[in-house]
């Protein structure tokens, strides 16, 4: 055990801050932590005999804080999955407090190659009466495929992986029973595995069971996101929205759904429930075989309070599907104009296939937005390729401060409704500084109240960049800055 002189003094700083503010002790031991005497605060530590207490149990505070924080975290990589949910799901029942800890999940699974299986017999047997005092059932099937498998009887390697998939679903759903204040799942994995956890769920009975079949299971659960089992296959990448949709069934508390890199069948969004969502984050997204389905999707969303949509320039290289349009995105969004406080479009110039809708509209509309983020290119006060050699790049000497703003420009930012706190531009602006400067002489005056932060691409020009900084902060703007990546809204 080391010796309090043996502890750094942030350490030891720690520990007195905690000890009761009311005792004389605490103000001698801070006096003491400014002394230049060597090891005066560990001393002083020593000395106080009516802190010991406060000292012991100041520690065992501290220690369950840092015990809390070191499961708050979990996460399952790819190689030998099943192994690795069964050591966590033997050491929670050991211990079941760290469930307790456990707030996001990152679940990243993979069979074993080759038709080998991690999960034998044995292991699978005794895991039956385990999993029946929790209301999972072993179908007879997988005591089959456990048995051919562990004996090496059957080389089927499609048969091998359906098992060890159904091992990973059965180890994922006991899990699941333990994580009650877990709030986000990540599934980093084929939509097959999810398809597995999912008809496992349905299959098993969570205790304690209620009216609904989600009540129970997974309480805190608010968001879940999808990522690729692997951003190399393209195959495995592709998900029915359906599919994502008959996964947030799992809990009934899931308002938020966070996708990556993936590519959705449009049909697919036809039958998705979705009076559930309040928040959707899409990031390289592409839709295969038509987008008009996706946009009925999100023009029936009427509750959403957050759209995101990020986009990055080396994403889209498919032919036979495409990203969803910023702008038509805006108009169907308009259903839930009424709730939506946060919209992010940070989005590459790529060209769009609907070339009749790709300039953003008003957002008037959307009376309680809050958070906005927009890139010059949806907006049309930028090219939409080759950037860097098609745009006429401004100096110092040329830069003109009255060029007149596209009038696209000038309607969307003086329409900008008045519940604005944020405004992010992405994207080259010179050709709108004349519309920003208009602005940052109305944007307090009235127009936009509660606005307290702005950001933006640096100008050509640096001194019409700083100029425009020192205009929003005397019109009362706390935060204006050069922002080019987007920030967690």
């Amino acid at each position: 055990m080391a010796k309090l002189t043996d502890l750094p003094p942030e350490t030891l700083l720690t520990i007195t801050s905690f000890i009761w503010s009311g005792l004389p002790a605490k103000k001698r031991l801070f006096d003491a932590s400014i002394s230049k005497e060597k090891h005066a605060l560990a001393k002083s530590l020593n000395r106080e005999g009516l802190s010991v207490i406060n000292l012991a149990s100041t520690c065992k505070y501290l220690h369950r804080v840092l015990a809390a924080d070191k499961y708050r975290f979990v996460s399952i990589p790819r190689c030998n999955s099943a192994q690795k949910l069964l050591s966590l799901l033997r050491l929670i029942r050991i211990r079941p407090e760290i469930g307790d800890h456990v707030q996001q999940l990152r679940l990243q699974l993979s069979v074993l190659p080759y038709g080998h299986t991690s999960v034998s017999y044995e292991q699978l047997r005794s895991l039956k009466a385990w999993a029946a005092t929790i209301g999972i059932t072993i179908a007879d099937e997988t005591w089959v495929g456990a048995i051919k498998y562990d004996n090496e009887t059957d080389n089927s390697l499609i048969g091998a992986m359906e098992y060890e998939e159904t091992c990973i679903a059965i180890l994922c759903v006991m899990l699941f029973y333990y994580l009650r204040n877990v709030e986000e799942i990540t599934f980093a994995t084929s939509h097959d595995f999810c398809n597995a956890i999912r008809c496992q769920l349905q299959d098993s009975h969570l205790e304690p069971m209620q009216e609904s079949p989600a009540v129970g299971r997974l309480p805190s659960l608010r968001s879940l996101a999808f990522e690729p089992a692997s951003p190399s296959s393209s195959q495995g990448n592709r998900f029915d929205p359906f599919d994502i949709a008959e996964m947030a069934t799992i809990s009934s508390s899931i308002s938020d759904i966070y996708l990556r890199g993936l590519t959705l069948y449009s049909e697919g969004f036809r039958d998705c429930p979705k009076a559930y969502l309040r928040s959707i984050i899409l990031q390289d997204i592409c839709i295969a075989r038509g987008a008009s389905s996706f946009y009925d999707f999100l023009q029936s969303c009427k509750n959403l309070r957050r759209f995101i949509q990020v986009a990055t320039d080396d994403f889209y290289q498919q032919t036979w599907s495409h990203p969803p349009c910023p702008p038509k995105i805006q108009r169907v969004l308009r259903g839930s104009r009424r709730s939506l406080q946060t919209l992010c479009f940070y989005c590459f110039p790529f060209r769009w296939i609907d070339q009749n809708d790709m300039i953003f509209e008003s957002f008037e509309a959307f009376k309680v937005l809050e958070n906005l983020w927009v890139d010059a290119w949806s907006c049309g006060w930028a090219v939409k390729d080759n950037v860097e050699n098609e745009l006429d790049v401004e100096s110092e000497s040329n830069f003109e401060e009255e060029s007149v703003s596209p009038a696209a420009a000038v309607t969307l930012i003086r329409t900008l409704p008045s519940s604005l706190r944020r405004l992010h531009i992405y994207g080259p602006v010179d050709r709108i500084y004349n519309s920003l400067r208009w602005l940052a002489g109305h944007c307090r005056d009235g127009m936009m109240p509660h606005l307290k932060e702005i950001a933006f691409d640096d100008l050509e020009s640096t001194m019409a960049t700083e100029k425009l900084k020192v205009m929003f902060r005397e019109a009362g703007v706390r935060t204006c800055s050069v922002d080019m990546d987007p920030i967690s809204w």
